[in-house]
């Protein structure tokens, strides 16, 4: 069973860094293949499209939190 874990942003950016080492190319271009169907849905791939999901509905979260006006409650 899969178990639920915290990543921070930057470990989420180093784990796509990881996965692009090992297949060599960028997680944009994977990502594009992927969404095409030309790589299938081996379970590597399909954390690796999952992290770039996770990655792509974070960053504007943690761009507006690094916003100088935010003030934290």
């Amino acid at each position: 069973m899969f178990k639920s874990q915290h990543i921070s942003f930057d470990e989420l950016r180093d784990r796509l860094r990881e996965y692009e080492t090992r297949y060599g190319y960028s997680t944009i271009e994977f990502y594009r293949r992927f969404q095409n169907g030309e790589l299938g849905d081996a379970d590597d791939l399909m954390m690796w499209a999952g992290l770039y999901h996770l990655y792509l509905t974070s960053l504007p979260i943690r761009q507006f939190m690094q916003r100088k006006e935010f003030v934290a409650a």
